[in-house]
């Protein structure tokens, strides 16, 4: 059963990254990035249905490498021709792209460009530096699955498992310098959210989970104890949301969390607020229900993720020159952030529109054999 409200967070969650990806305030900027790529793992696990792999590992990850990992490799290749071109274009003969500017020194740059892309991390692919999240996902899944082949009867030893990885995740952003190919060692961080979304969907929505068997069902004196404490998490993680936010305004710091980077800040800091902005928006959601604009760019999220952030250079310059002001005049200004964001997202209908009918590959489908649907944006009427 599909739920509308996680479609329509998933929308406004992909709202946030595009907007974060401007240059905004500092307040909110910082306020944004404590939660908003947590908030994506959380949803990822609240969707994972472990009843439908319990029998076959090698189907479980082969549909995670062609929904992540083939998207992956098809988005970086394309964004990285597109900024060739544009790079070579601009200005011929002069490298103005960070990514293009470090691979041009070595003798063999294609070579040494495949490597940057087949090693996965964000800050390596510069030009494209969202596309990071795909391959922690992939990784962070493949680690959830693994501790649920054996403990996912056993709620209390997964949990156990889970912060243990979500520690040594973050000691090893302190005490270790060498990243992981594929983000591997951001997925022992993420690992926290992704599983704490497939517990919260275990205890509140166990009906949902259609295809699990009785054996995988949690038993009845969890969810018992937790629908006691629930009635008080959405009013403490409003208020600590809000607190933090109203702290930030006061007292701006650029000091902000950044997964891709691995910087967490504190560790206690790092998964309060995160699971503050969390429940803040997953309980105002569960209250608000379905919003057809917003399911529409939820359930695209993995398009506007690979390609708003070249949409965003474009439209960034294009907006520059048309109103001839130099680019400091936009710094830190929400309202061209805004502007722009709404204009990345509209430019992106048409785009969503032309993959999802003709080049489903590039999202990991299958390509529909049924006729294009019409072009319009409220693509299904929710269920009643």
């Amino acid at each position: 059963m599909r739920l509308h409200w996680i479609d329509a967070l998933k929308g406004i969650g992909i709202m946030l990254v595009v907007l974060a990806h401007h240059s905004l305030p500092i307040a909110l900027d910082t306020y944004i990035f404590s939660f908003h790529m947590p908030l994506f793992f959380f949803i990822s696990g609240f969707l994972f249905d472990f009843g439908k792999y319990t029998g076959s590992s090698v189907n479980f990850v082969k549909g995670r490498f062609r929904s992540l990992i083939v998207p992956y490799f098809c988005f970086a290749l394309i964004t990285c021709l597109f900024y060739f071109l544009l790079d070579t274009g601009f200005q011929p003969g002069v490298t103005n792209i960070k990514f293009f500017e470090h691979i041009t020194i070595l003798e063999n740059s294609i070579l040494h460009g495949t490597y940057h892309i087949l090693y996965a991390l964000g800050p390596m692919i510069s030009y494209n530096p969202p596309l990071w999240f795909l391959t922690c996902l992939f990784v962070t899944e493949i680690l959830f699955y693994g501790l649920a082949k054996k403990y996912y009867g056993e709620p209390k030893k997964l949990v156990l498992w889970i912060t243990v990885a979500g520690v040594i995740g973050y000691l090893y952003s302190v005490y270790v310098s060498f990243r992981i190919p594929w983000n591997v060692d951001v997925a022992l961080a993420a690992i926290v959210f992704y599983g704490a979304g497939n517990l919260f969907r275990r205890l509140t929505e166990p009906e949902t989970d259609s295809r699990a068997n009785l054996s995988l069902k949690l038993d009845t004196k969890y969810i018992e104890k937790f629908s006691r404490v629930e009635k008080y998490l959405p009013v403490t993680a409003i208020l600590l949301s809000l607190l933090y936010l109203g702290y930030l305004l006061k007292f701006p710091t650029d000091d902000k969390v950044n997964m891709n980077v691995m910087r967490y800040g504190g560790f206690f800091s790092f998964y309060i607020l995160a699971f503050s902005g969390i429940f803040t928006f997953v309980y105002l959601f569960k209250k608000i229900g379905s919003s057809k604009i917003l399911e529409y760019y939820g359930r695209n999220s993995l398009i506007i993720l690979a390609l708003h952030f070249p949409l965003k250079d474009v439209l960034t310059k294009l907006v520059i020159l048309i109103l001839g002001v130099k680019p400091e005049y936009f710094y830190y200004n929400t309202a061209f952030a805004l502007g722009l964001t709404v204009l990345n997202l509209l430019f992106l209908v048409p785009v969503i529109y032309l993959i999802n009918n003709y080049f489903p590959f590039l999202v990991g489908k299958k390509k529909n054999s049924a006729e294009p649907r019409k072009f319009r944006i409220y693509l299904r009427k929710p269920a009643d």
